[in-house]
């Protein structure tokens, strides 16, 4: 099969589908829908550092404020020291609301609004658990005779560094939860999207027969390849954007873009989507050519569409971890395109689980697309009636036994 043909046929793919005002809207409508999810989902959090009202009696020296500021920040919590002009004062704006606490008599009294219990685990619990070791510290260097520059430079040394033998533990679980679930959601929507232009794309040649006039110029074949290749072409840019606009809209709103999407994660998406798009889209170019209506297409589709459904719908299972059926999922090919890049993003799978997997998928998608091809050049030019998927198939492979004879 000559190149040429293939490239002259993409070409002209990529060509009207940029032209088409569909592409564009469907395009503009899927940004917009990407940055208002990730805009919404930030909202929604709220802000990641959490703020406590402390009133202090008097002026506190810079050194006791800086104090109180540095252990917010060593527990990730904003601590606001607040100047009241004295305990009865301190009192009232927390009984009003305007301050979470107040440290009285010098350190020796810590008021909140309500007691708080032992298994209390919020911000404001914390703040008064380590206030109240930090002042009890303080009491006990200054008793023994320390200055307050001598405490200061006592108690200002920077905390241990915690080391976790697991370097993809919670601390960046939720990113990769989070990067894993807009992949099965990218990869879903663009399969589906563009395998259906694929369809229509074919059906709709083959009605007004002007797939009668494309093939006396190129095989059928090379028809159909040129249209898988260029309908991939604009699907890897509507890809491209809509990843390129979700980091520009994390990075607007403040999410730490590093954390919540990884170039390895995000390339092997890519990866993913071209084998997917290579399994998926010869299938549905072949399922077009069985149907000489556009009302024919539903039909002919559906048997294609469930383990894509089916593999998108389990993927979000890995979520709560994996499971057996997602881990058989990611070796079977059809719904491997959803599931195995889940299970990587999320950290489960190996690298060598995830090659063998594309591997499998690589394999099958070359004997689907050789499959389709048969299918294609046997029903493009068949019109009236659907051809039903037993038929077309049948006779496919009697046709590739007689090729092969």
């Amino acid at each position: 099969m000559s190149e040429r043909p293939v490239i002259l046929v993409a070409r002209r793919e990529v060509s009207e589908g940029l032209r088409s005002k569909s592409f564009w809207i469907l395009l503009g409508i899927s940004l917009v829908a990407v940055a208002a999810i990730i805009v919404i989902a930030n909202l929604a959090s709220g802000t990641s550092e959490s703020q406590i009202d402390l009133a202090a009696v008097g002026s506190p020296a810079a050194s006791t404020a800086d104090r109180y500021e540095a252990i917010g920040e060593a527990i990730g919590t904003q601590i606001d020291v607040l100047t009241v002009e004295d305990d009865d004062a301190a009192r009232a704006a927390v009984g009003a609301g305007d301050a979470d606490l107040a440290v009285l008599d010098g350190g020796a009294t810590i008021v909140i609004e309500e007691p708080i219990d032992a298994d209390d685990d919020s911000d404001l619990a914390t703040v008064v658990n380590v206030l109240r070791s930090d002042i009890a510290l303080t009491e006990g260097l200054t008793e023994a005779g320390l200055s307050a520059d001598e405490i200061a430079a006592a108690v200002s040394h920077e905390p241990p560094a915690v080391e976790s033998l697991d370097p993809g533990g919670d601390e960046d679980s939720g990113g990769r939860v989070g990067t894993a679930i807009f992949i099965n959601i990218a990869l879903f929507l663009l399969l589906q999207t563009y395998g259906g232009w694929v369809v229509s794309g074919v059906t709709r040649e083959k009605a007004s027969r002007v797939v009668e006039v494309l093939l006396s110029t190129v095989t059928a074949r090379q028809l159909m390849f040129g249209k898988i290749m260029g309908i991939g072409s604009i699907a890897l840019v509507h890809a491209a954007a809509l990843v390129l606009t979700a980091i520009v809209s994390a990075a607007v709103v403040g999410i730490d873009v590093p954390d919540g999407f990884r170039a390895t994660d995000i390339l092997i998406g890519a990866v993913w989507f071209l084998l997917g798009y290579a399994l998926y889209c010869s299938a549905f170019a072949a399922a077009g050519s069985l149907c000489s209506r556009a009302e024919d297409a539903q039909g002919a589709v559906l048997p294609i569409m469930l383990p894509l459904i089916a593999g998108y719908i389990i993927a979000f299972s890995a979520a709560g971890g994996p499971t057996p059926l997602l881990w058989v999922l990611s070796f079977f090919p059809p719904t491997a395109v959803q599931c195995m890049p889940v299970l990587y993003a999320t950290g489960e799978a190996p690298v060598w689980a995830m090659l063998l997997s594309m591997a499998i998928t690589a394999v099958t998608a070359y004997a689907v697309a050789r499959l389709a091809a048969a299918i294609y050049e046997r029903s493009i030019l068949k019109a009236g009636k659907r051809v039903s998927w037993r038929a077309a198939v049948g006779r496919s492979r009697g046709t590739d036994a007689a090729t092969a004879s």
